[in-house]
């Protein structure tokens, strides 16, 4: 991915970090990160650099290098245990002391260098926990990287103009590394160093200029007012991917603050799917697929499971998701639960997808998620998220309500035995839920 060549020099292209750093000066980064790559012999380097400008530079310094690249699950360094990787490329190698290191550097001087041309075939690896919470390895080549991020300005780029980009998210996942990094890298918009970890510092950081907005369901549901987001008339666009917004949260966003939140739905095996925006109840359930991006339905056991095919995908081939899906009249789609949700259960099949939004339309229950409890005999465990008004209320007592809103539509040895009303789902800093934190609510308690 070649930067694009700005009309002026001195235009902003990094903004906070130590200081901002205009197109010029990051092209001289990503120079002299490359002079520091061709001086090491390491093949296979792990880049991990807070500031998203310096993570930016040194992803285009290796890719202009041919070097394999590897994302770890977190930017730590117990993340890099089994990921053979034989330097560090980072912002903060006093974090890194079991390993060989390179810090980043400031360059000294004031030369011109031309745009850095990556390698296509450079080897991106991504470290996702998934449902399993198991590190599972997920290669792109960075020829994928660069057609994604051209599939996103032909999605939104006329949208989003000259927006500086903003975000909310880590940047060493791939959402949050198209969207926040690559994607403003190649269209000539500025991005911010610095990650938004609480509402006034996102509010701080657009109050500037129009801004465009990449962020999650977990912090955008943790908004009780619009007091943390820039005016909506400021914003050129706001992003949400990882899981699905909540209903309330869409509907707040899109009708009470004056901008609907643009969900992409996606996984980092298949790249950006669909997207779908608030545009009242009726639409809420339908997506749509994201320019250059093929989708069909085949049957599995689990039933009719949603496959994909984009320039993004293994191979540009056919790719499942692990989502069960049925198709309108329009080419769109929705959503009908995990494919993974629907089990042998007693030799019954069932879908806690399907349970999960029986469980929903309960008025006392805000969030919810239904999973298969490991033991002896299998089991139904229940992890609910109760409206705030009825979380004083006795908890054995809810506890049997809802038994008894399940009891009205299924059997009673699918109904859930066990029980856990935290005050909010353990989500990551994507707002996915993992399997294994919801598994580590019942490890004690009966």
């Amino acid at each position: 991915m070649a930067i694009r060549q700005p009309e002026s020099r001195a235009l902003p292209q990094v903004l906070g970090g130590r200081a901002p750093v205009d197109r010029a000066g990051f092209r001289r980064r990503v120079h002299v990160l490359r002079a520091i790559v061709d001086l090491h012999p390491a093949r296979r380097w792990a880049l991990v650099c807070d500031d998203a400008g310096w993570f930016g530079a040194g992803l285009l310094a290796l890719a202009g290098r041919g070097r394999s690249i590897v994302l770890p699950q977190a930017p730590q360094a117990g993340s890099l245990a089994g990921t053979g990787i034989e330097a560090v490329l980072t912002d903060r190698p006093g974090s890194f002391r079991d390993f060989e290191t390179l810090a980043v550097a400031e360059p000294s001087d004031d030369f011109q260098p031309e745009p850095p041309l990556p390698d296509d075939e450079t080897r991106v690896e991504f470290y996702t926990s998934g449902s399993s919470g198991a590190p599972k390895c997920v290669p792109k080549a960075y020829l994928q990287l660069r057609l994604e991020v051209e599939a996103l300005e032909r999605q939104w780029g006329a949208a989003l103009g000259d927006a500086a980009v903003v975000g909310t998210v880590p940047h060493h996942h791939l959402y949050g590394l198209l969207f926040r990094v690559l994607w403003p890298l190649s269209a000539g918009r500025p991005f911010a160093a610095d990650m938004c970890l609480q509402p006034g510092e996102l509010r701080s950081a657009t109050a500037a200029r129009r801004c465009a907005v990449v962020s999650s369901p977990a912090f955008l549901s943790r908004l009780t007012d619009h007091a943390g987001l820039p005016p909506a008339a400021q914003v050129a666009g706001l992003f949400s991917s990882g899981a699905p917004l909540p209903d309330p949260t869409a509907q707040a966003l899109g009708e009470g603050w004056g901008r609907a939140a643009v969900e992409v739905y996606g996984s980092t095996e298949t790249g950006g799917v669909a997207w779908r925006a608030w545009d009242g109840p009726q639409d809420r359930p339908w997506w749509t697929p994201i320019r250059g991006v093929a989708a069909e339905l085949r049957e599995d056991d689990a039933g009719p499971r949603l496959w994909a095919r984009s320039a993004c995908t293994y191979a540009q081939d056919w790719m499942p998701t692990g989502d069960l899906a049925r198709f309108g009249g329009d080419g769109r789609f929705m959503l009908l639960g995990r494919a993974d949700d629907v089990l042998k259960f007693e030799d019954k099949r069932v879908s806690l997808g399907e349970m999960r939004t029986h469980l929903l339309q309960h008025p006392a229950v805000a969030e919810a998620r239904l999973l298969l409890l490991p033991g002896r005999r299998q089991h139904i465990g229940a992890v609910v998220v109760l409206q705030p008004e009825q979380r004083g209320a006795e908890r054995g007592e809810t506890r049997e309500t809802l038994r008894a809103w399940m009891a009205e539509r299924y059997e009673a040895l699918l109904i859930p035995r066990k029980w856990r009303f935290p005050d909010a789902l353990p989500d990551n800093a994507m707002g996915k839920t993992e399997q294994a934190r919801l598994l580590a609510l019942f490890e004690d308690a009966p």
